[in-house]
């Protein structure tokens, strides 16, 4: 390696305190992608952490590998014409992960290369899944991690699954999946602090950036502190999402300028566990709905509390608000509190859909993001309006601007309220889909005023 390459992979992460270059080749990596080069990467990660901090570097070529794992103050640096491929052996992985992390800080994952979890290769001919590597890349319990600029593509299952982290910054990544492959999220930071996600293109055939809170070994922390920027995403699922699994709390989380486009959900929160979703904001964004894998129906927006089990806890969601929203769909909007635990201080400001068609609404269930055991009783799923709002206590509603397809109408609402209190409305430009029908229906409702 030239002294020029040295020092531009020295100063490629500064967060990690480098100290060297270890070339995978030098560990014996062929880079030829004919047989496992797993043995030659952990070397060249092992000594690199044994001399308190390095890179590891990748030149062009296709590394196949199995399962490695990630030590402190180590960087993965993939040059541009590197992939690293994970092997399409279901064995060669222990843990079932390609990169894994367990207690760890002032690491990287980074360059202009590439990660292929062979995804095609754990699914039967009918897309079902086999026995899969997931997540791809694995981390829990780590503080300072990087993961920049790469090109993800084809996991298996989830792609990057952060666990009680903090400090995790995501940028410039393209994670490119198979739209037809069940699970395979993009992005699950879980139990998370201080996560900055940006300038990032995902497709993904379940979710796409998923915030949790998970019950792992008795204990869900809570989710905070994250900021999701400047992101183009296609879901199969939901682009944007917190929940299903909701244990701990989520706070301080903010979305924005972010362009959504075919996905069957454009954001969606789900509380089920008994957490608490609060501070939660989603400004700037366009969206375009589209029918998971051709089938169902679409739905743009859904905020939604329910248990889960019988057993389970009843969540909160409060203080949320979606500014500057524009939507391009056949679906429509559903806000659902539960009697025992409305929805509160929601607000919706400058909010403009697009309807692009009229999807059937008889005997439709609203969508419920995940296996849940109870059948709900706040299912408002048959609701024909284009924006519906069940149990919610502080609705504000400035500015709601709803274009209808042209030509025949089915009979739509443009708004439908039941058992709200203290609503305001105000700049509603939204007529009712046919003449014969009221623009805004509200019913079993306190103290709603309208501007």
């Amino acid at each position: 390696m030239d002294r020029r390459t040295f020092l531009r992979l020295s100063a490629a992460v500064p967060a990690v305190g480098l100290r060297g270059v270890y070339d995978v080749r030098s560990y014996g990596a062929s880079g030829a992608g004919e047989s496992l080069d797993t043995q030659g990467i952990q070397k060249a990660i092992d000594e690199a952490a044994a001399a308190g901090g390095g890179t590891v570097y990748f030149s062009p070529g296709k590394y196949l590998s199995g399962t490695i794992v990630l030590k402190s103050r180590v960087a993965l640096h993939l040059a541009a014409g590197a992939t690293l491929c994970g092997s399409a052996r279901i064995t060669d992985y222990n843990p079932r992960h390609l990169i894994y992390a367990r207690n760890v800080e002032d690491v990287a994952i980074e360059g202009q290369g590439c990660i292929d979890g062979q995804g095609d290769a754990f699914f039967d001919k009918d897309m079902k899944p086999l026995a899969r590597p997931s997540p791809l890349i694995e981390i829990w319990d780590s503080r300072n991690i990087r993961i920049l600029d790469l090109t993800i593509r084809k996991t298996p299952g989830w792609g990057i699954h952060t666990k009680n982290c903090d400090g995790v910054k995501i940028r410039g990544i393209s994670l490119l999946n198979n739209l037809q492959a069940i699970n395979s999220d993009g992005i699950d930071p879980d139990s998370c602090r201080n996560v900055i996600i940006s300038d990032c293109h995902i497709e993904a055939g379940d979710d796409c950036i998923v915030l949790k809170t998970t019950n792992r070994g008795g204990f869900a922390g809570p989710t905070e502190n994250v900021s999701v920027t400047n992101c183009v995403l296609v879901s199969a699922a939901s682009a944007l999402k917190l929940g299903t699994e909701s244990h701990g709390d989520f706070r301080h989380c903010v979305f924005s300028n972010c362009v959504i486009r075919d996905s069957r959900t454009g954001i969606a929160l789900f509380a089920k566990d008994g957490g608490v979703m609060e501070g939660i904001r989603f400004s700037n964004i366009v969206m375009t709905t589209q029918k998971k894998w051709g089938q169902g129906v679409e739905w743009p927006i859904v905020v939604d509390i329910e248990k889960r089990t019988a057993e389970s806890r009843v969540s909160r969601i409060r203080d949320v608000s979606f500014s500057d929203i524009t939507v391009h769909t056949s679906g429509r909007v559903l806000v659902a509190g539960m009697k025992q635990s409305p929805v509160e201080r929601l607000s919706f400001r400058n909010l403009q859909m697009r309807v692009t068609g009229y999807e059937r609404v008889e005997g439709v269930r609203k969508p419920r993001g995940g296996t849940t055991t109870l059948r709900p009783d706040n299912d408002y799923g048959s609701t024909p309006a284009a924006a519906i709002f069940a149990n919610v206590r502080g609705l504000t509603v400035d500015g709601l601007d709803i274009v209808w397809p042209e030509g025949p109408a089915e009979k739509r609402h443009a708004l439908f309220g039941d058992n709200l209190q203290d609503v305001t409305l105000r700049a509603i430009r939204a007529a009712a889909s046919a003449s014969d029908v009221t623009a805004i229906e509200i019913k079993n409702s306190k103290n709603v005023e309208r501007i």
